[in-house]
């Protein structure tokens, strides 16, 4: 799954691509998946498994709730996080970049991501504006999974505001840069055909298989 502040990225991007969204419920929403315990990641990311392949079904959660993700810019922003997820996931493999296999390798991915946090600031000049005073009570959402909110959105401060500068050893600033010129405008065409009823890609689209 895409690093939460690559999550931050796309939704101000695409905030910047559309007329008329709102843009505190859009950026909430398309962080929200990544804001529960990591024993609900699975369950809010709409993992989905069939006898051969894996998915992030983010058709099922369009089904679920379809009239809020066409009216409510809340639950847009968490299926287009669920998209970009299903991108990250092509992007990386279908490239067939490196990934850590070991815990010290995974380490080293993690300071990758501190790492491209600071660079994603600085070419983007990105400051966070999510305040979290959106009240998830009462929420349809809330049947997914209980989300902690306030406390994610604490958490992602140091992204803003650490600056972290060196050599990376699996995620490269040229990479980062590929996925979003790519998937940025696949994001924003999924977006504007949803609302037309048509979507361009399906969970299925991004499928992978499972491990035995």
């Amino acid at each position: 799954m895409a690093q939460r502040i690559v999550h931050y990225l796309f939704g101000e991007l695409i905030c910047n691509s559309l007329e008329g969204i709102n843009r505190e419920r859009f950026l909430t929403g398309s962080i929200l998946p990544d804001a529960v315990d990591n024993s609900q990641k699975e369950t809010s990311h709409f993992k989905t498994r069939t006898d051969t392949h894996v998915c992030f079904d983010f058709e099922k959660f369009g089904y679920m709730f379809s009239e809020l993700v066409h009216g409510d810019e809340l639950y847009l922003g968490y299926y287009i996080h669920l998209v970009e997820d299903a991108f990250f996931r092509a992007f990386i493999y279908g490239n067939r970049f490196a990934m850590p296999a070991t815990r010290e390798e995974v380490s080293l991915l993690h300071n990758d991501y501190r790492i491209l946090n600071s660079y994603i600031v600085r070419k983007y000049s990105l400051r966070n504006c999510l305040t979290g005073d959106i009240c998830l009570d009462g929420e349809a959402l809330g049947k997914i999974a209980p989300f902690r909110l306030k406390e994610y959105i604490g958490d992602m401060t140091c992204d803003f505001t650490e600056e972290y500068i060196g050599r990376t050893h699996f995620l490269t600033e040229s990479m980062l840069d590929d996925f979003v010129e790519t998937y940025v405008p696949l994001a924003v065409d999924q977006i504007i055909h949803l609302k037309k009823g048509k979507p361009v890609f399906n969970a299925a689209d991004y499928a992978w298989l499972r491990n035995r």
